[in-house]
């Protein structure tokens, strides 16, 4: 995008007016005519500029590539002007989430029939950017000087998902084909029981040490593999944070990792976003549904004080025996009270907290001191009624990662697979590793 432009006198120009008028002013005033012989050459040359053919104003054109990326990868912007100049100026000023990585941000071209310029940026939080503006000084002799102001079109970026694993699953897996180890006897390749022996029964699932203690045959019998359900809540009512390193940022690159996750194992993911307008999509899977949910991400910073009415979210986006995940950093009174409306619909929830940064206290105040003290008993009081609700908090932080905070959550081998089957006893809330 190009804004309107026209000739403007170049500095030259300007100084030559200058000295034009003083020496017809000096000359009216000292009443010496030879005075005007000074400024006649200046005379001249502004007569030969102003009755010249002025060369149409030049045109140009900037370019962004790609227009979709994720945060970090590299963007090549390149700056054209079209229209022959004698000299042409680039300024870039990239935008307030970008760095430029390749490129002086001021290029002079001179004596080309097109110039051009490049630079390599490099975006450092996901949205849509207007990634730089470039600013163009073209310089023409006898003509004067023109200035542009070149927009590229706005690039789309992504979160970059930490790692996550699809490891977070519901008490009660769907009846359909997935990758996910169920608690049920089907053909999948963990082992699930034995059993005896049944015409039909294939050799290699003959458990031999048993059959010959016991002196029959019995089966090995599979676990079966089942697929889930899971919808990602991301709360936008709080932003609070360093700009990129906001909880909204890490709630957002949060459900982005978790929707990588599953959607590569074939479940089905979907999104609601609680925020100053209630959004949903539906559960679906395939590599284009994540694409759909950071689309949907990209306008959740809108401030308002409405409460969420999750009655209004359709049966088709939180479907039964799926599992949400809510990304929060429980701070609003709202967020909590949709934790409570999710519990009382039997829904089963898991919520990672993403706040990982304290209130700053002053070490010379000791009321600052007990303020932040105060601060995490409450935090602490916070986290203790959501697991009386049974709802599991998980906590992410910088160190540990969001994988970290599912391997904390969900542990691994047959301990995992024990208070699993434990779990199957709790309320709705309660999820299984």
């Amino acid at each position: 995008m190009t804004e309107p432009a026209s000739w403007q006198p170049s500095p030259r120009t300007r100084r030559l007016g200058t000295v034009a008028v003083i020496a017809v002013i000096v000359a009216v005033l000292t009443r010496h005519a030879d005075l005007l012989l000074l400024g006649a050459p200046a005379l001249a040359a502004l007569a030969a500029v102003g009755h010249g053919r002025k060369p149409p104003v030049p045109g140009g054109s900037v370019t962004a590539s790609p227009l979709r990326c994720f945060e970090g990868e590299e963007i090549e912007v390149i700056a054209t002007v079209t229209t022959p100049v004698d000299e042409a100026s680039f300024q870039l000023q990239p935008g307030p989430a970008v760095t430029l990585a390749e490129g002086r941000p001021v290029q002079v071209v001179v004596g080309e029939q097109a110039a051009e310029a490049r630079w390599v940026l490099r975006p450092r939080a996901w949205g849509r950017h207007e990634v730089a503006v470039v600013r163009v000084r073209c310089r023409s002799e006898g003509a004067g000087q023109v200035d542009l102001t070149l927009r590229p079109a706005l690039t789309e970026v992504f979160p970059h998902p930490p790692p996550a694993r699809a490891t977070l699953l519901p008490a009660e897996l769907l009846r359909r084909i997935g990758d996910h180890t169920a608690a049920a006897a089907g053909a999948g390749i963990e082992f699930f029981g034995i059993r005896g022996y049944q015409p039909g029964d294939r050799l290699r699932d003959v458990n031999w040490p048993v059959t010959s203690r016991l002196g029959q045959p019995f089966i090995n019998q599979r676990a079966a593999l089942r697929a889930a359900d899971l919808v990602v809540m991301v709360d936008a009512f709080s932003d609070v944070g360093p700009p990129g390193e906001t909880t909204l940022d890490a709630a957002v690159r949060g459900a982005a990792a978790l929707a990588t996750a599953y959607l590569r194992t074939g479940d089905r993911v979907g999104v609601v976003v609680l925020g100053g307008v209630l959004k949903w999509l539906a559960p679906s899977p395939g590599n284009r549904q994540f694409f759909r949910i950071v689309e949907m991400a990209f306008g959740v910073r809108f401030p308002s004080e409405v409460i969420p009415d999750l009655d209004r979210v359709p049966r088709i986006a939180l479907p039964p025996r799926a599992l949400v995940v809510l990304f929060s950093p429980l701070l609003d009174r709202r967020t909590l009270s949709a934790v409570a409306d999710l519990r009382q619909r039997g829904v089963s929830l898991v919520v990672v907290d993403v706040l990982r940064y304290e209130p700053p206290a002053d070490p010379r105040l000791p009321v600052s001191t007990l303020a932040v003290r105060l601060w995490r008993l409450d935090r602490e009081a916070l986290r203790a009624n959501l697991a009386g609700l049974g709802v599991p908090v998980l906590s992410w932080d910088s160190e540990t990662g969001l994988a970290g905070a599912q391997a904390a959550q969900s542990g691994g081998g047959r301990e995992a697979r024990g208070r699993g089957q434990a779990l199957r006893g709790r309320p709705a809330g309660a999820v299984r590793p």
